[in-house]
């Protein structure tokens, strides 16, 4: 809801939203969220799609589709994975980095290598645009950029709807494994 809530505000201000997943297979579920709120308005894009479908995307980003069904389509709202960091944005005003701290974002192989998270921030500072790095467990170096002040820290305590945080329990491990446990 929070991510809704941000997205509705920067494209009202018709400005581009770019919503990045780790992986392909966590896009249905938000993708069926989004459109529910935004419509057409929102584009998927990842590397399993066709040369003619990440074409289309590609031209729905910069504005419309010069041709066939998707005359004049714009998409404000583009989710994907970190492929989705090279469209043609013209004018991105949020960047979200969901679960920022999996090692998905990372790119290892095929060559160019490269860090899809801080990519992402990098973009965002090109276009002056806002960035949310999402993750409940966040990775050590984002942590420490938001304690040290270098980002800023929002700390969710509630969950959406009053629903209660799952209980925790702290376990020596070592010693269960002694135990058999």
């Amino acid at each position: 809801e929070l991510y809704i809530k941000l997205i509705r505000e920067t494209v009202d201000q018709g400005k581009q939203v770019l919503f990045l997943l780790p992986e392909i297979a966590l896009t249905t579920q938000i993708i069926n969220r989004l459109r529910k709120y935004f419509g057409d308005r929102v584009g998927v894009y990842h590397s399993r799609f066709n040369v003619h479908e990440r074409a289309e995307l590609w031209h729905a980003v910069l504005g419309g589709w010069q041709a066939g069904a998707e005359a004049n389509r714009r998409c404000d709202i583009i989710l994907g994975a970190r492929s989705a960091l090279f469209l043609p944005f013209t004018n991105l005003g949020l960047v979200v980095v969901d679960e920022e701290h999996d090692p998905s974002f990372k790119q290892i192989d095929p060559a160019p290598r490269y860090a899809g998270r801080d990519a992402a921030i990098y973009l965002a500072r090109l276009h002056g645009a806002r960035t949310l790095l999402g993750s409940a467990t966040p990775s050590l170096e984002s942590y420490a950029n938001a304690v040290s002040g270098k980002y800023g820290l929002i700390q969710l305590t509630e969950r959406y709807g009053n629903q209660e945080l799952p209980k925790v329990q702290v376990v020596n491990i070592r010693q269960q494994a002694r135990q058999g446990g």
